[in-house]
């Protein structure tokens, strides 16, 4: 199996949300420690670490889509990734239809 094309847009999306969360998880928890320390810091670095992650989702859903463009107009040319798969006898066992996924 090939990979010959990656959607940019899902793929920019779906690392996007990843990005606002994990940064949503570093920032806020640091911006909500600073002001219960009540650190002498100006109120607009605290703004900055609240939107600070929109932003780098933003960034990353961009820089996805771009990459994923590269990759599509790469795999044009040389080809795309291989991926080899393999199905084990232990989960065609459990499975309600083997004989559909080896069909498939």
């Amino acid at each position: 199996m090939h990979i010959t094309r990656i959607d940019s847009k899902q793929a920019a999306k779906i690392a996007g949300i990843m990005a606002l969360i994990a940064v949503l998880a570093a920032t806020w928890p640091l911006a909500g420690a600073c002001w219960a320390l009540t650190l002498h810091i100006p109120r607009k670095h605290y703004l900055v670490l609240m939107f600070v992650p929109f932003f780098y989702a933003l960034a990353t859903y961009f820089l996805v889509g771009f990459g994923c463009v590269l990759y599509n107009l790469a795999a044009r040319t040389v080809g795309g990734l291989r991926i080899e798969i393999a199905h084990h006898a232990a989960a065609d066992e459990h499975s309600s239809a083997p004989a559909a996924r080896r069909a498939a």
